[in-house]
């Protein structure tokens, strides 16, 4: 048993497995400090691409790239945990096979790199492939008018808010709502529990302005 996972955990450190057992550590490590309140999910959506995707060289490499492979419309780190996932599984056969020919040496990295790029295009293809109706779904839910959520209570989920970075959560009568919230003012006022109120959409940012709530000072009755 112990001889069993310590060849597992050789094998993970091989290259070009090392590099997606990096990827899968860095999303495991971001969605427990999520789950803690110490970050929040920031959705990244690249639009909807208009025509041939094989045109879109003004919008950048990196973003022709994953409007090519469908990756948008959906949180980031989802798409990064996917790829990541399907990459370590993908490479890890791959280097359980290549093992057992070339242990180092010049041929052994020539056709890990060769690996890498496969593994990570298949990756990225597959989840593209994934997200695909998780995205229609979405595009089908109709989008909530921002302005009718102005002055109502949430409660703040993360550790801290700032003009960057926030979450909290809203009672809408279900299963509540999660949305970003960013402050002005000083960071150490807002903490995790903190009630506050949505004063103003930043649409930019797809985040709310708030401000602590003022509790009422109790009157005891005469």
């Amino acid at each position: 048993m112990q001889e069993s996972f310590l060849v597992f955990i050789t094998k993970i450190s091989l290259y070009p497995t090392i590099i997606f057992t990096g990827l899968v550590m860095f999303v495991t490590l971001y969605w427990l400090v999520s789950l803690l309140g110490m970050a929040d999910m920031d959705s990244v959506d690249f639009g909807e691409p208009d025509g041939d995707v094989s045109t879109l060289s003004s919008t950048g490499f990196f973003t022709g790239l994953m409007l090519k492979f469908g990756l948008y419309g959906v949180p980031l780190i989802i798409i990064l945990s996917l790829i990541s996932l399907i990459g370590w599984l993908l490479s890890y056969l791959y280097t359980s096979f290549l093992h057992q020919y070339f242990d180092s040496g010049l041929l052994y990295y020539l056709f890990g790199t060769g690996a890498l790029i496969f593994v990570l295009v298949v990756s990225m293809w597959l989840t593209g492939m994934i997200i695909a109706p998780i995205r229609k779904n979405i595009a089908k839910i109709p989008k909530r008018n921002a302005s009718s959520n102005i002055g109502k209570i949430a409660v703040v989920r993360t550790l801290s808010v700032t003009d960057k970075h926030g979450e909290a959560e809203v009672n809408d009568g279900g299963a509540g709502l999660i949305l970003k919230i960013r402050s002005d003012i000083n960071n150490d006022l807002l903490r995790q529990g903190d009630r506050v109120t949505l004063i103003e959409y930043l649409e930019e940012a797809n985040a709310y302005r708030v401000a602590p709530v003022k509790e009422k000072s109790y009157k005891p009755p005469l």
